[in-house]
C-alpha cells in the first residue's frame, strides 16, 4: 500500500474512532450541562405551622421538594436538579428526581400518583420498591427526543413533556401531543419493582398472576392473530411480539386498563378505544363491558376515585370542575378526583362532585361550591386566624395572614377544617 493510500486509510480509521468517541461522549452525557434548581423562600406562616387536628388531610407542597441533588451522588447528582422522597414504611426512600424544566407541580403530581398506588397496595409493595432502590427519573423534554443522556435514564423514566398535571393547559385542553403518561409510567415502576410479574416475582405474586391472566385473555390464543383481533394491542402486532420477547406484555396491558378506567382517553376524539386505539375500551363503562376480566382485576386493588389531594396548576384561570360536564371534556378525568386544592394567587373557583370532598383554595379570592356529598373546606392555619361570616346559604372565610388562604366564598360546604379543629358551617338564620 502506498503512503498516500495508507494516509487515507489511517484518516478513515481515525475518523471512525473519533466519530465513535463522539457518539459515546453524547450517549454518556459528556455534553449535558446540569441546571441548578431555583431556591424557594419558605413563608413564615409555613415554617411555624402546627397541625393538631387529627382529621387534617396532610399533603406535600412545593416547599417539600429538595432543590439540590448534590448529596445524592452518582447520576442523580450529575443529571438532576431537584428531588422528593416517598418514604416507605421501612423508612427507606422511593425517590423522584427531576431536571430543571420539570415544574414543581409536575413533580408533586407524580408524587401524588405514586402515593395513591402505594396506599392501595400496602406496605409490602412499598417496602419492596424501596429495597429495590426504585427511582422515578423525570428528564426534560420528550421520550426519545435525543436530548437526554443514556446514563441519566437509570430508573423508570417519565419525561416532562408527558406529564399533564391537574389544571395545566395540557390537562384542561386534553392535549394528546402531551398525553398524560404519568399513570402509565409510575405504575410500570410499581409493577416491576414492587408487585412483580410472572417472570420477575416481587412482593405480590397473587396480583401479578391475576394481571397476567387478564392480559392473556386480552390477546388471541394464536400469536399470528395478535394485533388483528382481541381486546388489546390492536393494530400493533409487531410491538406485541417485541413485548413478548422482553417479558413486558403484562405491564403494558394493565396500564391501558388503568388509563381508560380513570378517564384519560374519554376526551380522545381521533379514534375509538383507549391508548391510541390499541385498547378496546375508551372509558370505565367500556372497560366493564368489553374487558370484564381486566375490570375485575383492576378493581380488586384500585378504588373508584383518586384519594390524594390533587393540586390544580397555578396557571389555571376560571372555575375548576370535578363534576362530569359534557361541555367540559376534561371533567371525564376530574370526575374521579376526591380531594382538590387550588394553588397560586389567581381568583379561581372550584366545584366539587358527589363524593365527600376535601377542597382547598389558594391565596386569591375563591368561590368554592362543594356540590353534593358531605364536603370539607380545609384551611392552612389555626381557627383563630380566620373570620367566618354567613349570609343566607353563603359562608365567607377570610384569612388574616397575607399570601396564605385569601378569601373563600363557600356554598354547599358542611365543615371548615383548620389545623387545630373542625368547625361545622352554620348557615345564617
Amino acid at each position: 500500500m502506498g503512503k498516500k493510500a495508507l494516509g487515507f486509510a489511517l484518516s478513515g480509521v481515525i475518523a471512525v474512532i473519533v466519530a465513535g468517541a463522539l457518539i459515546w461522549y453524547f450517549v454518556l452525557g459528556g455534553s449535558y450541562q446540569k441546571t441548578t434548581a431555583q431556591s424557594l423562600e419558605q413563608p413564615s406562616w409555613r415554617q411555624n405551622v402546627t397541625v393538631s387536628n387529627p382529621n387534617y388531610l396532610t399533603f406535600k407542597d412545593e416547599h417539600d421538594i429538595i432543590r439540590s441533588t448534590d448529596s445524592l451522588g452518582g447520576p442523580s447528582a450529575k443529571y438532576y436538579s431537584k428531588y422528593i422522597d416517598y418514604i416507605a414504611p421501612n423508612g427507606k426512600p422511593i425517590r423522584i428526581v427531576a431536571q430543571n424544566e420539570v415544574t414543581d407541580e409536575q413533580v408533586l403530581y407524580t408524587y401524588a400518583l405514586l402515593s395513591f398506588y402505594l396506599e392501595q397496595l400496602g406496605s409490602t409493595v412499598a417496602d419492596q420498591m424501596a429495597n429495590n432502590n426504585a427511582t422515578l427519573v423525570v428528564p426534560n423534554g420528550a421520550d426519545r427526543d435525543g436530548k437526554t443522556p443514556t446514563a441519566a435514564l437509570f430508573g423508570q423514566n417519565l419525561h416532562q413533556a408527558e406529564i399533564a398535571n391537574v389544571g395545566s393547559a395540557w390537562y384542561i385542553n386534553n392535549d394528546y401531543k402531551h398525553r398524560d403518561a404519568a399513570f402509565e409510567e409510575i405504575f410500570h415502576m410499581v409493577h416491576d419493582y414492587g408487585i412483580g410479574t410472572t417472570q420477575n416475582p416481587q412482593a405480590n405474586s397473587d396480583l401479578a398472576k391475576k394481571i397476567a391472566e387478564a392480559q392473556r385473555n386480552a390477546l388471541p390464543k394464536e400469536e399470528s392473530q395478535w394485533g388483528k383481533s382481541g381486546l388489546w394491542g390492536l393494530g400493533s402486532g409487531d410491538w406485541l411480539k417485541e413485548l413478548s420477547k422482553e417479558g413486558s406484555l403484562e405491564q403494558e396491558y394493565i396500564v391501558s386498563v388503568i388509563d381508560s378506567y380513570y378517564g384519560l382517553w374519554e376526551p380522545y376524539t381521533e379514534g375509538q378505544g383507549g391508548m391510541w386505539g390499541m385498547y378496546v375500551a375508551k372509558n370505565r363503562a367500556e372497560v366493564k363491558e368489553k374487558d370484564p376480566q381486566g375490570y375485575s382485576v383492576l378493581t380488586s386493588f384500585l378504588p373508584e376515585a383518586l384519594t390524594p389531594l390533587m393540586r390544580v396548576d397555578p396557571s389555571f384561570e376560571g372555575t375548576f370542575s370535578m363534576k362530569l360536564d359534557q361541555a367540559l371534556p376534561y371533567t371525564a378525568k376530574s370526575q374521579y378526583l376526591t380531594n382538590v386544592s387550588l394553588t397560586g394567587t389567581r381568583d379561581s373557583g372550584l366545584v366539587g362532585n358527589a363524593s365527600d370532598n376535601v377542597l382547598m383554595g389558594n391565596a386569591g379570592k375563591n368561590a368554592i361550591d362543594g356540590g353534593e356529598g358531605t364536603d370539607v373546606v380545609q384551611l392552612r392555619g389555626a381557627s383563630s386566624e380566620y373570620t367566618v361570616e354567613s349570609t343566607g346559604n353563603t359562608t365567607t372565610v377570610t384569612d388574616s395572614v397575607e399570601g396564605r388562604d385569601g378569601t373563600l366564598v363557600l356554598t354547599n360546604v358542611e365543615t371548615l377544617r383548620f389545623t387545630d379543629k373542625d368547625t361545622p358551617v352554620t348557615p345564617a338564620s
